[in-house]
C-alpha cells in the first residue's frame, strides 16, 4: 500500500515510548521492589535482556517487510500463514481494545482519587479520553506523533525528576541495598514477571514502518533505541526507590512514588509534578495503542481476513471495542488475556525471522546472533507464558479457539459470497 512518510525518528521512538513507558511503571515497580528486595534492579536488567532478543527479531522484521501496517500481525501473515497470522492479528486487536480500556479506567482512576466521583463519571471520563483520543488519531498520524512526543517527554522528564530528586535529598544510602536478595532466585523470577510488561509496547513502532521516512532502516534503529531508553529509565527508577526507602515498606502500595517522596520529606511542587506526569502516562499509553490498533485492524481489512468495511472505518471500529471493553471494568481479567497475546506474538518471532532468513528474503537489518538470539526469545517466551499462571492460560486458550472459530466462519462466509 502506498501511504506518505510523514515520520521521523523521534516521532516513532516517541509513539514506542509512549506505549512503553506507561502508568505501570508508576505502580509495578513497588510491586517488583517488594517481591526481590534491591535484586528487583536485576529483574529489570534480565527482563530487559529478553525484551531485547524480541526487539532484534521485529528489527529486522520490520526492515524485511517495510510496506506492510499490520506489525506482528503482518510479520506472522507473511511468514507462517494466513491462520497464524489471523490468530496474532485477533489477538493484537482484542488485546490493544482492552489494553487501552484499561489505561483509560487508569487515567479516569487518578482523577477521581483527587476529586471523587459517583461510579458513572468514573467511566463517563474514561469514555470522553477514548473517543478525543480516538479523533486526534482520525485526524492523521502527524498530528497524533507531535501529541506523543510531546507527552513522551513530560513521561521521561517525571521519571528523571523523581529518580534524580530521591538521590539528591537522600544521597546514596548502602544499608538499603543489603541484603540485595533477600527473597533468593524465587523473589528475582517474581520481580522479572512483573517488570517483563513493563518492556512490552515496542512492536507498536514496527506498525509505522510504511509511515517513516526510510521506514526499513528507521524503524530497527528506534525498536532498538526504545528497549535501551526503557530499560536505562526503569533501573534509576527501581535504584532511586530502594535507595530512598528500605524494601519492606512497600508492601501492596499501588502509588509506590509517592511513598517514597514522602518518605523522604519531597518538595511538594516534585510530589505534585510526578502525580500529573503518573496522570498524564495514561494519556500517552492510550493513544499509542489506539495508533497501534487501528493499524493492525486496517491492514488485516486490506488483506481479507476482516471486512474490508473496516479499512475504511478503522478509527471508529477499535474507538467502538475500546468504549465496549470499559464495560469488563476488571482490570486483571483485561490483563490475563493481553498478557497472553502478548508473549503468544513474541514467542513467533524467533520463527519468523527464521523464515526470513531461510527464503532468503531481502532484509537491510540483521539480527545479531543468528539463530542463538532467536531461539533464546523463543524459549524465554515459553516460560514466560507458562509462567502467567493456570487462569491466564486457559482464558488464552479460549481466545484462540475463538479467534480460529471466528477465522473459520468467517473464510465460509466470503467463499459463498465468491
Amino acid at each position: 500500500m502506498s501511504e506518505r512518510k510523514e515520520l521521523s525518528f523521534l516521532q516513532a521512538l516517541a509513539i514506542g515510548l509512549g506505549n512503553i513507558i506507561g502508568a505501570g511503571i508508576f505502580v509495578m515497580a513497588g510491586a517488583s521492589v517488594s517481591a526481590a528486595g534491591p535484586a528487583a534492579i536485576l529483574a529489570f536488567l534480565i527482563t530487559a535482556l529478553y525484551a531485547s532478543t524480541v526487539g532484534l527479531n521485529s528489527a529486522e522484521l520490520s526492515s524485511a517487510f517495510p510496506k506492510v501496517e499490520g506489525g506482528v500481525y503482518s510479520f506472522a501473515l507473511l511468514t507462517l500463514g494466513e491462520t497464524l497470522g489471523f490468530l496474532v492479528g485477533f489477538f493484537r486487536v482484542v488485546s490493544y481494545s482492552i489494553s487501552g480500556a484499561a489505561t483509560a479506567l487508569g487515567f479516569s482512576g487518578y482523577l477521581t482519587s483527587i476529586v471523587p466521583v459517583p461510579q458513572w463519571e468514573y467511566f463517563a471520563i474514561a469514555l470522553a479520553l477514548i473517543l478525543v483520543l480516538g479523533f486526534i488519531e482520525s485526524r492523521g498520524l502527524r498530528l497524533a506523533s507531535e501529541i506523543e512526543t510531546a507527552l513522551v517527554i513530560l513521561d521521561v522528564v517525571g521519571l528523571l525528576a523523581f529518580s534524580l530528586g530521591v538521590i539528591a535529598l537522600v544521597g546514596f544510602k548502602p544499608k538499603n541495598f543489603s541484603p540485595f536478595v533477600p527473597n533468593g532466585v524465587q523473589g528475582i523470577l517474581t520481580a522479572s514477571n512483573i517488570a517483563f510488561f513493563a518492556y512490552s509496547g515496542f512492536n507498536t513502532i514496527a506498525t509505522l514502518t510504511p509511515s517513516v521516512k526510510n521506514g526499513e532502516k528507521v524503524v530497527p534503529r528506534a525498536i532498538v533505541a526504545s528497549l535501551l531508553i526503557s530499560a536505562g529509565l526503569y533501573m534509576l527508577v527501581v535504584f532511586s526507590m530502594v535507595d530512598g526507602l528500605y524494601y519492606t515498606a512497600y508492601g501492596t502500595t499501588s502509588s509506590p512514588m509517592s511513598l517514597v517522596l514522602s518518605s523522604v520529606n519531597a518538595p511538594l511542587p516534585l510530589v505534585y509534578f510526578v502525580d500529573a506526569v503518573a496522570i498524564l502516562a495514561n494519556v500517552s499509553v492510550t493513544l499509542s495503542i489506539i495508533i497501534a490498533a487501528e493499524r493492525t485492524a486496517k491492514q488485516m481489512a486490506e488483506d481479507g481476513l476482516l471486512p474490508r468495511q473496516f479499512a475504511r472505518h478503522s478509527t471508529l471500529v477499535v474507538t467502538a471495542m475500546m468504549a465496549a471493553s470499559l464495560a469488563l471494568g476488571n482490570v486483571e481479567a483485561i490483563a490475563l488475556v493481553s498478557n497472553f497475546g502478548t508473549v503468544f506474538s513474541y514467542m513467533l518471532s524467533g520463527v519468523e525471522v527464521w523464515v526470513v532468513r531461510r527464503r532468503k528474503i531481502a532484509h537491510s537489518f540483521s539480527s545479531p546472533g543468528f539463530p542463538v538470539v532467536q531461539a533464546i526469545s523463543v524459549a524465554a517466551s515459553g516460560l514466560f507464558l507458562f509462567s502467567l499462571g493456570e487462569e491466564s492460560l486457559e482464558i488464552g486458550a479460549v481466545t484462540l479457539l475463538v479467534g480460529l472459530v471466528i477465522h473459520a466462519l468467517y473464510k465460509e462466509v466470503k467463499a459463498h459470497k465468491l
